[in-house]
């Protein structure tokens, strides 16, 4: 199939996050998009391409002006070896998209943007999508959120564009970027109704119930005597009154709950086993190669959302029996 772009349909509001329609383009019809490349094209990566063009992928274009959003360098070499036709598949978005998607596509294949071209392109995307998170911005420039955050300081010229209250994260689910107002609304109503499920709690303020069970664990072991509130913030005085007020859990080994039970041995011995907390974190955290940071993160994330369904489980259980 072949597409020309004059004829191809609207692009739609909603940007693809990954491109899948695959159509031949022509060579002669493509022009650059906009690129944080320094340098421009690299003649000695075209060359690395010409040798090999039946392991090129797909390009990415743009359905709304045939600028390419991915595959420039794979253009010029089909250019060099006078080829007519490049397997295509297309973007749907705003410019300002097909840029995030240009470093997005860039960063971690092909002939990979260096830490400078990053960090500009992290500075423009701060500008022209300020409703992301760090986490989110950071993932596609391949930059840690920390250096996202720094960036979006010295960007920040403090314009209504640049001081948005709620942010859109790698989930697609968006945030308040203030989170203290909420964390206090959590302990409030975890007060008003101690037995409800997080999901409950979640649903009556308007948060996500893995934040819910942040503030509900915080509020279990109390504020630490180095880390006392400062008198003053109002989120953090509003946890301390309430984890005075509420009894520390006992521990699992001790809780006749589980030792009277004749699996409840097993089940605490595994629980305790795979706990983990803020301090192990830090200690392992420095242990893992910049090389393996992406693996080891994706598996803690997918470790997280294993968790994560089987607390759902358990309040299921609650629910069912009820």
């Amino acid at each position: 199939m072949s597409i020309s772009f004059a004829e191809a349909p609207a692009a739609s509001p909603v940007p693809s996050a990954e491109p899948h329609e695959v159509a031949e383009v022509s060579t002669t019809s493509l022009r650059a998009g906009r690129s944080p490349r320094v340098g421009g094209i690299d003649r000695r990566h075209v060359a690395v391409l010409a040798e090999v063009p039946e392991s090129w992928p797909p390009i990415v274009v743009s359905r709304r002006d045939g600028s390419v959003i991915d595959g420039l360098h794979r253009v010029a070499a089909a250019r060099q070896l006078g080829l007519e036709r490049l397997s295509a598949v297309f973007f749907d978005g705003s410019p300002d998209d097909a840029y995030v998607e240009f470093v997005r596509c860039n960063v971690g294949h092909g002939l990979a943007l260096t830490l400078d071209e990053r960090r500009a392109a992290t500075r423009r995307i701060l500008l022209t999508h300020p409703d992301l998170s760090d986490r989110a911005v950071a993932s596609v420039c391949g930059l840690s959120p920390k250096t996202v955050a720094r960036l979006r300081r010295e960007t920040d010229d403090g314009s209504a564009d640049t001081r948005v209250k709620r942010r859109v994260g790698r989930d697609g689910r968006q945030r308040p970027v203030d989170a203290s107002a909420a964390r206090a609304r959590i302990a409030k109503e975890l007060e008003r109704q101690p037995g409800a499920s997080l999901r409950t709690i979640a649903s009556a303020v308007g948060v996500s119930p893995e934040t819910v069970r942040t503030v509900r664990e915080k509020l279990r072991a109390g504020p630490e005597p180095s880390t006392a509130p400062a008198a003053g913030d109002p989120e953090d005085v509003v946890l301390a009154v309430l984890a005075r007020k509420r009894h520390r859990v006992a521990p699992l080994d001790r809780d006749r709950a589980f030792t009277d039970r004749d699996d409840g041995r097993q089940f605490v011995d595994w629980f305790e086993a795979t706990c983990v907390n803020d301090a192990d974190l830090w200690q392992h955290g420095r242990a893992v190669p910049r090389s393996r940071v992406y693996e080891i993160a994706d598996e803690a994330r997918r470790r997280a959302a294993v968790w994560t369904r089987f607390a759902e489980q358990l309040e299921g259980q609650v629910c069912r029996r009820a």
